[in-house]
C-alpha cells in the first residue's frame, strides 16, 4: 500500500547485498556497505524522515565515498 510513495526504506535490501557480496568473497567491498549503512543511520538519529531515493542515494554516495 505504499508502492510509488517513495516510503520504503532501502536499507534492509543494501544490507542483503552486503551478506552476498561477503557470501562471495568480497569482504571489503561488504565493509564499505556495513560502514556506510551505520554512519547513515547515525546520522539519520532526531531527522526528519527521507523519501526512498534519498536514502539509497546518501548510501550510494558513502559507498562510493
Amino acid at each position: 500500500d505504499i508502492a510509488g510513495q517513495g516510503k520504503a526504506d532501502p536499507t534492509a535490501t543494501v544490507l542483503s547485498v552486503a551478506l552476498l557480496l561477503r557470501h562471495l568473497g568480497h569482504d571489503s567491498e561488504a565493509d564499505r556497505i556495513d560502514a556506510a549503512v551505520a554512519a547513515d543511520l547515525t546520522e539519520r538519529v532526531g531527522r526528519p524522515a527521507r523519501s526512498t531515493s534519498e536514502i539509497g542515494d546518501a548510501l550510494a554516495v558513502r559507498v562510493a565515498g
